[in-house]
C-alpha cells in the first residue's frame, strides 16, 4: 500500500454512486452541495480540469477527462492526501469540506 499516493479505487467508485443520487452522473453532487454552491463548483471544476489538461496540476490526469471523473479523482485526493490538497488546491479542498461535511486535515 502506498501511503503517499492520491488514489483510492474504493473512494473513486463510491463517489460515482454519490454523484448518481440525483439520477445523473454529471460531476455535480447536487445531493451533497447546497444549491448556492452549484455554480461555484462548476466554475471550479472547469478551472481545475483546464489546469490538469495543460499539465499545470498535480491532480491525476484522469480527472481532466470530464466532470464526472474529476469529482471522483478530486475526492480520492481529498481523502487520501488532504494535507497536500489543502496546500496545493485550497479552494478545491474547501469546497470538498463543504460537500462531504468532513475536514480530514483538521
Amino acid at each position: 500500500m502506498n501511503q503517499s499516493d492520491k488514489s483510492n479505487t474504493g473512494i473513486h467508485e463510491f463517489v460515482h454512486l454519490l454523484d448518481k443520487l440525483d439520477d445523473f452522473a454529471d460531476g455535480i453532487p447536487e445531493r451533497l452541495l447546497e444549491h448556492q454552491y452549484t455554480i461555484p463548483w462548476i466554475n471550479l471544476i472547469h478551472k481545475e480540469m483546464e489546469a490538469i489538461n495543460s499539465d499545470h496540476s498535480d491532480i491525476r490526469k484522469y480527472g481532466g477527462t470530464n466532470a464526472v471523473e474529476f469529482f471522483a479523482v478530486a475526492s480520492e485526493y481529498f481523502f487520501e492526501r488532504p494535507d497536500l490538497l489543502k496546500k496545493k488546491h485550497p479552494e478545491l479542498y474547501n469546497m470538498l469540506v463543504v460537500c462531504f461535511m468532513q475536514n480530514p486535515e483538521a
